[in-house]
């Protein structure tokens, strides 16, 4: 018995071993093969930073695990991360760790995923990673899938805490799926099995075409389903499905046929009543559902049946809902909204998808005592959308603070709507409006909004008329905060720019007495809340490619980041993505700016300014404060006392928070200055100083004019004078993003300098950066300079001077040369001397 138990002992501890032991053997093999086998199958980046094996987890299957897996595109996509999960987890049939015939997968779990998957505008998924093998027949495919070391027999699925975003910019569909959690389990390696499927997404946000029709709903699913796996054929079970408060079942079956899918689905909605209805409405779902008192009769009925074939080809559907006599009130508020009637349907009889119809007829409800009702149908919606809508009625704002919960809000005012539309697209792009019929008013009258952390809004009166062909604005005032922006405006195209996304035409004229844009850029708050800057606020602003306006403003004060503008006037063009500035004046840095030139976000991502400026009497220190492009490129601004004008012409891109790329700056330009101070410039009081004259350093410029340009990241002067009393300098060279600087001079002295007045100027190299400039004087330079001013006749006696022999001095060439050298050599001298 003791041998017995010892043996036994001894198994379990050489079974434990082994459990301990085999991973770390595996490990190597099989992170190996992943990753081989991954850049077989992939075209795109994959990584993990580990491949962990357990045998305890799941015995008797191993476990192999990936952590921080993630998976990026290539090419167009390089930057944009598809998958990027915590864990991926596989389970394995451990007998065949040890054989060649490879590895049986049966359960897949995947944690803490993030999947951002975005269809191009041309229709190029980022999902599209596999290799093509253009060579390979279906015959191969079987073979090479018979020959890959993981075979899939699986019998469960996992997903738990899965974000997922689709972005079709092709179909014009968002969708954004927040915490799902799904399970499903059956076997798939059988011909046929039962599925088992539980899922549920805390929040789902679905958008077409800009309009939302899904907004952070909770879906939850759980269901039964027949599978045969053999023939594609999905027969619905047991089953439930939930949206928000909506209970239903789903009877039915799915049969997958390449390219083709048969169908036949009914919805049961025997639970659903108003107040489910009314649980799709995110505002309503999201206050206080639970207490919310309702009456009336709802119903909701769906059944889809027939062949779908990509998205040309539907089966028939049928899909209404119907609320009669319905009304909705809060305990806590006094009042509610009531006659609530809706009778809504999409159906299509089958076929071609433009055979869809939608009828809303009607839609109404009384809010307080005051009647809204709307009535719309549109049919052959692809082809060219037959549409009719009718909206008529008054909503009184302040009134609805009686009827739900609005918290930190402060609403009044009075809307009056009548307007009626009708017509077909086709008449609206071959401009007979003649054909359209359109007609009607919306008013706002009293308007106030106050919201917390927001500025207060005030609009006393606004009117919107509608014809066929435009739509007029009549002269508006809005206060928001201590802003106001008076406009009036007239749009042409309007329904073709809302119905078809076709160019809206129009002229806009706008006035305002005082518009701070700081009060509407985006501001964080932290603990100490601190105030975001509106640098960093600040993104790129896109101009629409399907406006076409004229633009006339008048704006008499305009507060932008640290900038301050006054008698802001102009005309601007807002046509195929670019604004045009036509004599744009403004008043800024103590003096006047007027801007001729465009702004283009053709390219998006590389917007681009291209515009000439007119500047009178600009503040060389304000210039300096207020733009950041010249406390890069010119931040010798800083400590200049004194104002000028000129004219500069600038192309450059912009970056995302909309300042210029020094780099790609190309322009030029001339600036003339009357009356400039260099008192504490670091660069003059080095000059005074090497030229043994402190009084320069508070020295006045009366005229001086400087041409320059723009390119590769430096600005170049053409040479300039600088008049300092009696001295003159004159400069030329560049300076650098980096603030470097290259510069050359020359010092014309007058008399007064004495001695030095003998050698007529002073060569400079100006080198270092502007916060560490570095004067140094060409001595050099300037003794040859010297010697070369003396007259000929005068050679020969300063080489008898200077000591040279007869027969030196009889050749007038080599006389010459000798009397250079030798006067050089003393004149080096004689500067040491003076400029210790």
């Amino acid at each position: 018995m003791k041998k017995g138990l010892k043996i036994t002992a001894i198994a379990l501890g050489i079974l434990l071993l082994l459990l301990l032991i085999l991973p770390f053997a595996f490990r190597g093999k099989i992170e190996g093969i992943v990753k081989s086998e991954g850049n077989k199958m992939l075209n795109a980046q994959f990584d993990f930073r580990s491949l962990d094996i357990s045998l305890f987890r799941d015995f008797p299957k191993a476990t192999i695990t990936l952590s921080d897996f993630w998976l990026r595109g290539i090419g167009e996509f390089e930057n944009d991360t598809l998958v990027q999960a915590g864990e991926v987890t596989a389970s394995i049939n451990l007998l065949s760790l040890f054989g060649d015939s490879g590895y049986d997968i049966s359960k897949i779990q995947i944690e803490n995923t993030r999947i951002h998957a975005v269809v191009l505008a041309d229709g190029r998924p980022n999902w599209d990673v596999m290799k093509p093998d253009s060579t390979a027949t279906d015959a191969t495919e079987e073979e090479n899938a018979s020959d890959s070391p993981f075979k899939v027999q699986l019998q469960r699925f996992v997903i738990k805490n899965m974000n997922l975003v689709y972005d079709d910019r092709q179909a014009n569909m968002y969708a954004d799926i927040h915490k799902l959690n799904a399970f499903c389990s059956g076997d798939l390696g059988s011909d046929r099995t039962t599925l088992q499927l539980e899922a549920e997404t805390k929040a789902l946000t679905y958008k077409m075409d800009g309009i939302p029709f899904l907004s952070n709903a909770n879906i939850y699913t759980k269901m039964d389903v027949d599978a045969d796996l053999a023939n594609n054929k999905y027969t619905l079970k047991d089953n439930e499905f939930r949206l928000n408060a909506i209970k239903a079942g789903i009877d039915g079956w799915v049969e997958l046929k390449d390219p083709a899918i048969d169908m036949d689905l009914k919805l049961n909605t025997n639970e659903v009543g108003f107040k489910e209805i009314l649980s799709l409405i995110p505002a309503i779902y999201a206050k206080d559902f639970e207490g919310l008192k309702t009456d009336g009769t709802a119903t909701l009925t769906a059944n889809m049946k027939g062949t779908m074939i990509g998205d040309s080809i539907v089966p028939q559907f049928n899909i209404a809902m119907a609320v009669k006599n319905a009304m909705f009130r809060y305990p806590s508020l006094p009042a509610g909204v009531d006659q609530i009637n809706i009778n809504a349907e999409v159906k299509n009889p089958g076929g071609a998808i433009d055979l869809t119809t939608v009828s809303i007829s009607p839609f109404s409800f009384r809010l307080a005592g005051n009647p809204f009702s709307l009535t719309a149908d549109v049919k052959t919606p692809v082809s060219d959308p037959d549409f009719r809508a009718e909206a008529k009625g008054v909503l009184n704002l302040g009134m609805i603070k009686q009827v739900y919960p609005l918290e930190d809000m402060e609403l009044n005012g009075t809307i009056h709507a009548d307007m009626q539309i009708s017509g077909r697209m086709s008449y609206i792009e071959k401009e007979q409006y003649d054909r359209v019929q359109a007609s009607g008013t919306i008013g706002v009258t009293d308007m106030k909004l106050k919201m917390k952390d927001m500025p207060d809004v005030d609009i006393h009166k606004s009117l919107f008329t509608f014809t066929p062909k435009y739509l007029q604005l009549s002269e508006t005032t809005v206060n928001i905060g201590k802003n106001d922006l008076t406009a009036d405006s007239r749009f042409e195209n309007y329904l073709g720019y809302a119905l078809k996304g076709t160019t809206l035409k129009g002229t806009l004229n706008i006035r305002s007495n005082h518009l701070n844009l700081n009060d509407f850029m985006t501001t964080t708050a932290d603990s100490t809340q601190t105030e975001a800057t509106p640098a960093d606020a600040m993104s790129i602003i896109e101009v629409p490619a399907n406006i076409d306006f004229q633009m006339d403003a008048n704006l008499k004060e305009v507060l932008f980041d640290k900038m301050a503008f006054t008698n802001m006037n102009g005309k601007l063009i807002v046509k195929d993505s670019k604004v045009d500035m036509k004599n744009l004046s403004m008043n800024t840095m103590g003096g006047n700016v007027v801007i001729n030139g465009y702004y283009s976000t053709t390219d998006v991502k590389n917007p681009e300014m291209n515009a000439g400026f007119k500047l009178t009497g600009i503040g060389f220190a304000q210039a300096y404060k207020e733009l950041d492009m010249i406390q890069q490129l010119a931040p010798i601004f800083e400590n200049l006392k004194g104002n000028f004008s000129g004219s500069m012409k600038v192309q450059t891109t912009l970056d995302a928070a909309m300042s210029p790329v020094l780099e790609t700056m190309q322009g030029s330009g001339s600036l003339s200055t009357k009356d400039l101070s260099l008192s504490g410039v670091k660069v003059i009081d080095q000059i005074a100083e090497a030229v043994k004259k402190p009084d320069l350093k508070e020295m006045k410029v009366k005229d001086m004019t400087l041409d320059f340009t723009i390119k590769d990241g430096r600005v170049a002067t053409q040479p300039f004078d600088i008049k300092l009393g009696d001295y003159v300098m004159n400069l030329s060279g560049t300076t650098g993003l980096d603030q470097t600087i290259d510069y050359s001079g020359k010092i014309k002295l007058p008399a007064s300098a004495g001695d030095l007045a003998k050698l007529t100027t002073f060569d400079l190299k100006i080198g270092g950066s502007f916060t560490s400039p570095k004067v140094s004087i060409d001595t050099k330079s300037m003794a040859n300079q010297a010697v070369e001013a003396v007259a000929d006749k005068a050679v020969s006696e300063l080489g008898k001077k200077l000591g040279l022999d007869s027969a030196t001095t009889a050749n007038k060439d080599s006389l010459k040369e000798a009397v250079k050298e030798k006067a050089t050599e003393k004149a080096l001298d004689f500067l040491k001397k003076k400029l210790k």
